[in-house]
């Protein structure tokens, strides 16, 4: 039986309402309708606030334009059906009106949509967080993530995921680690989070950077992170080649490979390069065989221009690199995903580990911050397409918050409120839009556009004078501590559900 399915419009009634009718629609649920009044748009994209509406139908924005009128004609697609939107003649102006015809007749349910009064708030995308790892935020370095057992690792992640969508992130892209059972459960509405971009196992050569292999163990099938599959130990193209195999069987749609070395890494001097161009082709090929990208964790210049020379598309931290590789970057359409607090601000000596002059890790923080020095102004001067990187690891709860608005206000004050908003928002959204025809999330992602997913946010102050109404904080260590989610972010709608609403 095929159905006609019709979707008519009244005049809706401009309050805040919930829907409770819950009826059978072309054998499912009709889709959900909110409109967003009274709100100043941040599309992602444009550097000012628009006074317009936003029309969200299921779980799409459908409509963003000036006084969206309470009746009208347009073609809405929805996950749930195809719908033909008409005014009622003669209605009783009581709101939408779902009538489906075909079989044995026609049924009519009748509902009022949700009109939020957004009272002059902020309506902006939620926002991306492109460099996580949720799986891997127990503390202890290596050694605690060799100690934890394999029932830690979900459940660590699963309170990242709900911290980080606390904060408005309704998108992240977790960089090595995580398999696809949290976003399963995420994606099927049982846990609230994140959509998440998965780059699954991070592969690494013998001593790279992701060789976790304590000084007591020899095979990697005895070490923990390799036996949940967190990194894998691969040598030559043909491994290369089933090590990405296998993360796509993980659920991966990113490929994370480790071409140097880094400041955590008593095996991987940041000089010395890693993986042959045989190894990284092999990465490359399985990529593109999928439609999904290679990800390289590098910071030295020789190694960025290698990199993209071979393929690669993103080059996360990369901050040693040259304004020549920054062009090369930029001509090639790649991204670079730096986490900025560790290389701009002095804080960093703060940290308990990285700051501390009789640690291991402290020499290579100095290095990085030499070699780093010129990353600013090159990024300033070429413009590469940059994202929002928070990149915290053994950390959690208060000390991963403060992490995390630290590094939003150094991005803002380094290189403007805009643009740390478009990385945030409209950047991250192209990037995710770079796992081609393996994305899990097909439709536009950052951008308050007609077509894009619903995520979004309603925040009390405007982003682009202050980005503190976001959550960032220009202290770090030092920073009182919070609770979880920030109260000036009063709306978090994902996939067109709202998860927070705090206006009334």
């Amino acid at each position: 039986m095929t159905a006609v399915t019709k979707l008519t419009l009244a005049a809706a009634a401009l309050a805040v309402s919930t829907l409770t009718t819950s009826v059978a629609f072309a054998q499912q649920e009709p889709p959900s309708v909110t409109l967003f009044k009274n709100v100043m748009v941040f599309d992602g994209t444009t550097d000012g606030l628009q006074d317009l509406d936003v029309l969200v139908v299921d779980n799409k924005i459908h409509k963003v334009a000036e006084d969206i009128p309470v009746s009208g004609t347009w073609e809405v697609e929805t996950r749930k059906a195809s719908i033909d939107v008409s005014p009622i003649s003669g209605g009783a102006g009581s709101g939408y009106t779902f009538i489906v015809e075909g079989g044995e007749g026609s049924k009519t349910v009748e509902l009022t949509p949700t009109v939020i009064d957004g009272g002059g708030r902020t309506l902006m995308p939620g926002l991306i967080d492109s460099h996580t790892h949720f799986y891997l935020s127990m503390g202890g370095g290596r050694i605690g993530m060799e100690n934890s057992r394999w029932d830690l690792f979900p459940a660590m992640g699963a309170q990242a995921a709900q911290e980080w969508f606390a904060d408005g992130f309704t998108t992240v892209r977790d960089m090595g680690g995580m398999h696809d059972g949290l976003r399963t459960v995420v994606d099927q509405g049982l846990l609230e989070g994140p959509r998440m971009y998965l780059a699954g196992s991070t592969i690494s050569q013998t001593s790279g950077h992701g060789d976790t292999l304590l000084a007591g163990q020899t095979d990697p099938s005895d070490n923990n992170l390799g036996r949940l599959g967190v990194f894998v130990i691969a040598d030559g193209p043909e491994e290369v080649r089933q090590a990405v195999r296998q993360t796509f069987g993980y659920g991966a749609t990113i490929v994370k490979i480790m071409m140097g070395g880094g400041i955590a890494g008593a095996k991987s001097p940041m000089f010395a390069p890693q993986f042959t161009d045989e190894e990284i082709l092999a990465a490359v090929e399985e990529a593109e065989a999928r439609d999904v990208y290679v990800a390289a964790h590098i910071y030295t210049d020789k190694e960025i221009k290698r990199a993209l020379e071979l393929g690669v598309k993103t080059i996360e931290h990369g901050q040693f690199i040259s304004e020549e590789s920054a062009m090369l970057l930029k001509e090639k359409g790649g991204f670079i995903s730096p986490y900025l607090a560790s290389v701009v601000s002095d804080e960093i000596f703060k940290h308990p580990l990285f700051g501390n002059p009789d640690s291991f890790e402290y020499p290579r923080v100095v290095e990085m911050k030499e070699n780093a020095k010129d990353f600013v102004s090159i990024m300033q001067k070429v413009r590469p397409k940059m994202v929002f990187s928070s990149d915290i690891v053994n950390t959690s709860g208060v000390p991963a918050r403060q992490q995390r608005d630290h590094e939003k206000w150094i991005f803002a004050d380094i290189f403007g409120n805009f643009e740390a908003l478009k990385s945030m928002t409209s950047i991250g959204g192209e990037l995710a839009a770079l796992s081609g025809r393996s994305n899990p999330y097909p439709h536009k992602l950052g951008v308050i556009e007609e077509g894009a997913y619903a995520d979004i946010l309603l925040v009390d102050g405007n982003p682009l004078e202050d980005i503190t109404v976001i959550g960032g904080n220009p202290k770090w260590f030092d920073a009182e501590p919070r609770p979880r989610g920030i109260d000036t972010i009063n709306l978090i709608m994902k996939d067109g559900v709202i998860y927070k609403n705090t206006l009334n």
